[in-house]
């Protein structure tokens, strides 16, 4: 990987280590890692540009103070992507009433109706 461009550099190399990330580097890129671009001409600090394609699309993940940062933000997401696809789906449990009303429920229209209501009034 390409010597980081400040302290706050080395410091997201050394936090990516610790999460067991590897910043993906990149000959092409002229920041050195993949999916972040060098933008000189960026107003204000932040200069690393960061993008990653998905579905043929470039989605805009953010502009970041050093390249290291970019790069450890891009491993984050790629963790973070791979989890959401290797979790199982969750269960949905079957629509309200589609296996019919349970034991202990009392019988409810949408519109608030309850039969209770016309025994209380018929005794009345």
């Amino acid at each position: 990987p390409p010597a980081p461009s400040s302290a706050a550099g080395a410091e997201a190399a050394r936090q990516a280590k610790r999460e067991g990330l590897t910043l993906a580097t990149s000959s092409s890129s002229s920041s050195g890692y993949r999916n972040v671009i060098f933008k000189p001409k960026e107003r204000g600090h932040k200069k690393y540009e960061l993008r990653v394609g998905s579905g043929g699309k470039q989605n805009f993940l953010g502009l970041f103070a050093t390249a290291e940062e970019a790069a450890l933000a891009r491993a984050r997401h790629l963790r973070d992507t791979a989890v959401r696809l290797l979790e199982p789906p969750l269960q949905q449990a079957p629509p309200q009433g589609a296996a019919g009303p349970s034991e202990d429920s009392s019988y409810e229209e949408e519109d608030g109706f309850d039969p209770a209501d016309i025994a209380a009034a018929v005794s009345l």
